[in-house]
């Protein structure tokens, strides 16, 4: 066998993951994904209609920052559905500016949320404001490491698109926390944050499955850290001495 003819017998060789990229992923989901970020927004951007004047810019900035991930992660995802994989890549060096922006509001606003705490506040508030603290610290992280990983395996696309639903999962969290705390809500934050996120990690696993017959290695290292360290963070740091200290040094 010559060199040119072996070399395409290489290039076709299975791999062990290329049952991973056969097909195009999350689209359907994404926006689902967009659904929840929107509904999670609206009774604090409803503030904005009724009481201007109590919402700071860092605010609505980092809501426009944050809504525009999603969307771009929408756009991206379904991009790749359709076979317009050249947009995509373009739409990607959009991404890196937005993951600058969102990681200096995100800072911002963690530092602005520790500052403002106040002795007057009742326990449940004060309970609700540490605990957004720590997922806003969680999800910083966490964003942080998914998606410079999903840069970094780019070029691998089964890793690159789990690594960057990876970062979009792990905004959600601190999404659904705002809404979660909030005094109608009958059943608590906490519970509702934990179950809320799980039921969305567990799904594009359960996709996996049902695709490929088998769980991605992205999914199956990086779904139990996540919610180990999120358990910990939003479960049982915020109802500690430590943890609420930690939460207002400022």
């Amino acid at each position: 066998m010559d060199k040119k003819h072996k070399l395409q017998s290489e290039v076709i060789l299975p791999t062990k993951d290329m049952k991973f990229s056969r097909h195009p992923l999350y689209g359907k989901f994404s926006i689902l994904l967009l659904a929840v970020i929107i509904i999670s927004l609206l009774p604090h951007y409803a503030k904005i209609y009724h009481s201007p004047e109590l919402v700071p810019a860092s605010f609505i900035v980092h809501g426009i920052l944050y809504l525009g991930w999603f969307i771009l992660f929408v756009a991206q995802t379904n991009l790749v559905a359709s076979g317009n994989i050249s947009i995509h890549k373009k739409l990607g060096y959009m991404s890196l500016v937005i993951f600058v922006l969102m990681l200096i509001s995100g800072i911002s606003m963690l530092i602005g949320i520790m500052e403002s705490y106040d002795t007057n506040w009742e326990d449940w508030y004060l309970r609700s404001r540490t605990n957004l603290i720590w997922g806003v610290f969680h999800t910083l992280i966490c964003f942080v490491i998914f998606y410079l990983l999903g840069f970094l395996f780019r070029k691998q696309l089964h890793v690159h698109k789990r690594f960057m639903l990876m970062a979009s999962l792990s905004m959600i969290s601190a999404s659904v926390t705002r809404v979660a705390f909030l005094p109608f809500i009958p059943i608590d934050g906490t519970l509702i944050t934990l179950l809320s996120t799980y039921v969305l990690l567990l799904t594009p696993m359960i996709m996996d499955r049902v695709m490929f017959k088998s769980i991605h290695p992205v999914f199956k290292w990086s779904v139990p850290i996540y919610i180990i360290t999120q358990i910990v963070c939003i479960g049982i740091l915020p109802n500690t001495e430590i943890g609420r200290a930690l939460a207002f040094p400022l």
